[in-house]
């Protein structure tokens, strides 16, 4: 069984007597890959939920703008018609 190792471990792995080591090996098991998969999926979701969520909340100006030029130009143009 693996043994559980904490950041003081991993920093102390980094550095020797000479100060930073150059060859430094990581081991990833699959249950640490897996954890990073999910973590960027679901940061990926989180990102996508909340720029959709953003950009229904926050009125499009431009769309507002179009829509009362349109409504002008129809009560243009009926005003023409009679």
């Amino acid at each position: 069984m693996q043994k559980k190792r904490n950041i003081k471990d991993l920093i102390d792995d980094l550095l020797d007597k000479d100060g930073l080591k150059t060859e430094v090996t990581v081991r990833l098991t699959n249950q640490t890959l897996t954890k990073i998969i999910l973590a960027l999926l679901a940061s990926g979701a989180t990102l996508i939920i909340i720029t959709n969520m953003t950009k229904n909340s926050v009125p499009n100006n431009q769309l507002t703008k179009l829509q009362a030029e349109i409504s002008t130009i129809k009560s243009i143009l009926k005003k023409q018609l009679k």
